[in-house]
């Protein structure tokens, strides 16, 4: 299996095991996940995200099973910069926190930068959220990415074709009835047999598994596709194939 949504690093606002990318890939194999897609959390909450990206680039190098994916910040009037020396590195995707960097879908610096990414190889993740907003530090005001910023995104920029990380089930089916130019990760998607409601109204073709982790239980999310009442080329689609085809792995 290849988890499309996982990190390194600590939220600052909860208890998450302080792991080791090498204790990090041995965890999740425990689940059956061979590879995985990888960001840092520092990345998140630090000034610039670039020394926790540099921190990524260097643990995955001692540890191929973890693809990196960067976390870029338009906020900064240096996002070119940050954008190229992601590029250098030679990684698969890049990844956009707008809600938590204080930025929307509708900021300016969102068309030049969807021009730079295209003039490149790299895809797009873009996130909705990190935790469940009901476990949310008080303290911590950041909420989901709305769906309507989504919605007008994808009609803005038909052909980025980005991975949608961290929404809820209900959003992704309002989303899915909106535009068909994106995949998502099921991490944050619950209910009862998940995966057999949410194929009516998204296909197999354009979901991911994703487990958070540190932030949600790895084997939950794994067990979500395991024992998922859907056909089995279903279950291996969003298990690895789709990964694979999206990021070129």
């Amino acid at each position: 299996m290849i988890d499309a949504n996982t990190y390194l690093g600590s939220w600052p606002f909860t208890l998450t095991p302080a792991r080791t990318p090498a204790q990090f890939v041995r965890h999740l194999a425990d689940s059956g996940i061979k590879r995985a897609l990888v960001s840092h959390f520092d990345a998140v909450f630090q000034p610039d995200p670039m020394p926790a990206n540099r921190k990524l680039f260097a643990a995955v190098k001692r540890t191929p099973s973890l693809i990196p994916i960067p976390i870029i910040n338009l906020r900064l009037a240096n996002w070119r910069e940050q954008l190229a020396e992601c590029q250098a590195a030679k990684v698969r995707a890049v990844k956009l926190t707008p809600n938590f960097h204080n930025y929307t879908l509708a900021t300016p610096a969102v068309a030049d930068f969807v021009a730079a990414l295209a003039k490149t190889k790299l895809k797009l993740v873009i996130n909705v959220r990190f935790e469940d907003e009901r476990h949310r530090y008080f303290g911590l005001k950041v909420v989901g990415l709305p769906v309507a910023d989504l919605k007008a995104f994808l009609k803005a920029y038909p052909k980025v074709n980005p991975l949608i990380t961290g929404i809820y089930r209900p959003e992704l089916k309002e989303l899915a009835k909106a535009a068909k130019n994106f995949s998502a990760d099921i991490a944050f998607c619950e209910w009862h047999n998940t995966l057999a409601d949410l194929l009516p109204s998204i296909p197999a073709s354009r979901l991911m598994l994703g487990t958070c982790t540190p932030m949600l239980s790895t084997r939950g999310e794994v067990e979500k596709l395991r024992c998922a009442n859907i056909p089995a080329q279903a279950k291996e689609r969003i298990g690895s194939t789709n990964a694979a085809k999206f990021f070129k792995l």
